[in-house]
């Protein structure tokens, strides 16, 4: 079988790389395409895996998402027509379900926030797969189409950390920071549809904050090469790579990982890193786990931020799951054997 695989954005390279060497291994060829954003291609590009380049950035507006969504569409179809996919798999990817479609061809999404919009999910996809923090009420709660809902066991970030081996700090990282503690900042998403301009208050007062600390560098880790809280993070003395560098690393040796919502407070969560939230849009229930089980601490104001210590955290064990590659390899290809048309 040939399996279509759109990475849409730059968390979802990591997610799809072991699932997609689990499928090859099973026998089955799988190829990617990639939208040009947030360094979706140089992940990809370091992790070496070719790619067809389709798409670039997002818009502010819904309309211009919308429109967006659908010219995407259009140019993924024409872009893998030629390449004949069986089945197509994606993180999210809204594009990716209607070229699929224009292709007479099975979609399969995958995603852990159950407040974004399935619409075009429960259109379209054949199946559509959530972890089991979710939950089947959560996903009723969501609007999504439960039917087509398939719960795999744990959390997406353990498809690559949990037979992750770290070694010493890595060159690129040591020579960034000098070797000192640091801790990894990660902004909001400000172009996401859920965004809560309150969460802009909290990041300016935990930068005001993490910059008067001695003996602690930040390293800001920008969503795009244009992110608009850029700025403020250099004005505040924090580090900012100059190229891409392996998430991973970049958690695994931070003293604290603080974020506007999304993978790296998620991986650091289930690495043991300190990890710290000042999303301020809908609670997602996978981070609600990961609060309830001590290993992701909520900031929800500006005050809280200025009064955060980094010295006051400690790392837990690592939370493993070597096993979750295959099943959700087994739940993608279930999507293609479903009798019911896409769209049907």
């Amino acid at each position: 079988m040939r399996i279509w695989f759109d990475a849409d954005n730059a968390p979802h390279v990591p997610v799809m790389r072991p699932v997609a060497a689990e499928l090859s291994q099973m026998g089955h060829e799988v190829f990617f395409t990639a939208r040009d954003r947030a360094s979706t291609c140089e992940l990809l590009d370091l992790y070496g895996l070719p790619y067809i380049r389709t798409g670039g950035g997002s818009s502010r507006s819904s309309a211009g998402k919308v429109i967006g969504t659908l010219a995407r569409a259009l140019s993924l179809a024409a872009a893998v027509r030629g390449r004949r996919p069986d089945l197509s798999f994606g993180h999210g990817s809204r594009s990716l379900p209607p070229a699929s479609a224009m292709l007479g061809i099975p979609s399969v999404t995958m995603y852990d926030y159950e407040w974004v919009n399935p619409s075009i999910f429960n259109r379209l996809c054949r199946n559509i797969l959530l972890p089991e923090a979710v939950g089947i009420e959560r996903a009723r709660e969501a609007g999504i189409d439960t039917r087509k809902a398939r719960f795999f066991p744990g959390f997406k970030e353990q498809l690559y950390l949990s037979d992750r081996e770290f070694g010493e700090i890595p060159a690129e990282i040591a020579g960034l920071t000098g070797g000192e503690p640091y801790v990894l900042l990660r902004p909001l998403a400000v172009t996401a549809h859920y965004h809560n301009p309150e969460s802009e208050g909290i990041f300016h007062a935990l930068l005001e904050n993490l910059s008067k600390r001695k003996g602690i560098r930040i390293l800001f880790v920008p969503r795009s090469g244009d992110d608009p809280l850029t700025g403020a993070a250099k004005r505040a003395g924090a580090i900012v790579p100059g190229r891409v560098l392996d998430g991973p690393d970049l958690v695994w040796n931070a003293c604290l990982v603080a974020g506007g919502g999304g993978t790296m407070t998620r991986e650091a969560a289930v690495l043991g890193v300190p990890s710290v939230s000042f999303f301020m849009g809908r609670p997602g229930r996978v981070d609600e786990q990961l609060a309830s089980l001590g290993r992701l601490t909520f900031v929800r104001d500006a005050a809280s931020a200025l009064a955060l210590d980094p010295a006051s955290f400690g790392r837990l064990p690592r939370l493993g799951n070597p096993g979750l590659p295959a099943v959700v390899a087994g739940l993608i290809l279930e999507g293609s054997s479903s009798g019911k048309k896409p769209g049907a």
